[in-house]
């Protein structure tokens, strides 16, 4: 799905409603801008606590998110990919 949009004088674009329905994007929904050698990209952010079942020790990620954002539960998610 490929959608044209106008950047304003303000440098804002608005996501037609077509693609907020079809990727879930609410209001207040925070947006990632990669930038790429096609070009630069939006997308959603990766929801990390949807991984938890996909790891074979489970314990190795918190139920909260507070304490996913640590720096040593990062190390020991990295060590365990």
């Amino acid at each position: 799905m490929n959608e044209i949009m106008t950047v304003s004088a303000k440098g804002q674009i608005t996501i037609p409603a077509a693609v907020r329905e079809k990727y879930g994007i609410q209001a207040g929904d925070k947006i990632v801008g990669e930038t790429r050698r096609e070009g630069f990209v939006l997308r959603k952010p990766l929801n990390f606590l949807t991984l938890k079942g996909v790891l074979t020790d489970v314990q190795a990620v918190p139920d909260n998110e507070e304490e996913l954002l640590t720096e040593d539960v990062g190390r020991r998610l990295l060590e365990r990919w």
